[in-house]
């Protein structure tokens, strides 16, 4: 679209994708997307780029940003023990609470070069007012569940939510789990998205005690179940996938959905499991990465997410498959194209969501071509991002006064004793 044009002059790196690092050159901005990427380029505002590396913006495909206010809380508890846990403190939220909450997760998240998350929480109306004023793109809606289900309100819920979303907010249905809402709840969530071509995001096959209760009950595992109601297709987002069978890879690579990874909350919360990734990466299937929210992980710092994954992965198969390249595609290409959004890439005709780190950073030294993306993945953290541009517009630079606005926040949060 046309627009304001921006110029990202003698850019150190850019890092296009995986595959492809560029040195010294300029990146064209007009309007929400990349113009072009090369030398001697320039119109609108310029911004000195010699001293970055820029990459594609960060996707942080499943978190729960309004928990930022749960951060250190439960630490020592396995994953039912947690739920319970949460499930009493989340009895004083209101929708205040969960947007100054979400406010500061949002903030954090932009500090560390994510542009685009994707959340599943109670009062999503108002994460989505704190997502427009902060300017990060972001996926979000309602959670069906069988109360909703049963008072026939789940249709005007997604209704009202799609409605009103700001530009920047993708209305997506939620469903919390396979084995918490009914059959009724998933089919309804199911047709749902295929009446509004809206994604469906749920956590499913997370630990072996849900494995064997659904595979108990229903007499198939869960993804296989999900697949009988109708709530497996190219719309859906599972999430965790730590037990699962070969025969429910297949499905979900016919089906076309993504798997989101959320390996550091896995381990923290003891779920066991194995993400069967490299078949998954193999096959085909769109992988997406997430940092889960700051209650269980406790950090959204998508560096430090990258870093984890290809750790467990190389000392759970005992070989070296998963390394830089896949776990950078999965936290940029994976989590746009799982949304059907054309960002990722730092290339002509995409999105400028982007990320300017700090070329000088000791992190990131040595510097040269041949080691960007490995020192990205493996070294750096979200402290090194120095700006991060949303569809064209400077959401996040590194000051005091952005500083000083998240203390303020955190400040008004911690006075909550939960």
């Amino acid at each position: 679209m046309a627009g304001r044009q921006l110029t990202l002059k003698n850019c150190r790196y850019v890092l296009v994708d995986k595959a492809n690092v560029l040195e010294n050159v300029d990146v064209l901005i007009e309007g929400d997307t990349i113009i072009e990427v090369g030398k001697g380029l320039g119109g609108g505002d310029e911004l000195d780029c010699r001293n970055c590396v820029v990459m594609p913006g960060l996707a942080n495909a499943h978190t729960h940003a309004a928990m930022w206010i749960f951060r250190g809380l439960f630490d020592r508890e396995e994953l039912p023990q947690w739920l319970s846990a949460v499930e009493r403190a989340e009895e004083k939220l209101t929708p205040e609470i969960v947007e100054l909450a979400s406010k500061a997760a949002i903030m954090e998240m932009l500090s560390s070069g994510t542009t685009l998350f994707v959340d599943m929480y109670l009062y999503p109306e108002a994460t989505a007012k704190a997502s427009s004023e902060l300017g990060i793109r972001a996926a979000m809606g309602p959670v069906i569940n069988d109360k909703v289900v049963k008072e026939g309100r789940a249709e005007k819920l997604v209704a009202d939510f799609l409605g009103a979303a700001p530009s920047n907010v993708t209305t997506i249905i939620n469903v919390h789990t396979a084995y918490t809402a009914s059959e009724e709840a998933l089919k309804t969530a199911a047709r749902l998205s295929e009446k509004k071509g809206l994604n469906l995001q749920l956590h499913i096959s997370e630990t072996r005690q849900e494995v064997y209760k659904i595979k108990k009950e229903k007499g198939v595992f869960p993804v296989e179940y999900i697949n009988k109601l109708g709530a497996l297709t190219s719309r859906t987002l599972l999430v965790h996938m730590g037990w699962v069978t070969s025969w429910e890879l297949s499905l979900v690579k016919e089906a076309g959905a993504t798997v989101v990874h959320c390996p550091a909350s896995n381990m923290k919360l003891a779920t066991g499991g194995f993400l069967p990734l490299v078949e998954m990466l193999n096959s085909g299937i769109n992988a997406a990465l997430g940092t889960d929210g700051a209650a269980s992980n406790n950090s959204l710092d998508m560096f430090r997410e990258m870093k984890t994954a290809v750790l467990l992965h190389r000392n759970s198969y005992w070989r070296t498959d998963i390394g830089a390249p896949e776990v950078f595609e999965m936290a940029t290409l994976g989590g746009y194209r799982a949304l059907g959004l054309k960002g990722g890439r730092v290339a002509k005709g995409y999105l400028a969501d982007l990320a300017l780190l700090d070329a000088t950073s000791p992190r990131l030294r040595p510097l040269r071509r041949s080691n960007v993306l490995s020192n990205l993945v493996y070294s750096a953290c979200g402290c090194d991002v120095q700006a991060t541009i949303v569809g064209g517009h400077i959401a996040y630079i590194r000051n005091e006064e952005f500083k000083e606005k998240i203390s303020e926040i955190a400040e008004q949060l911690e006075q909550i004793d939960f």
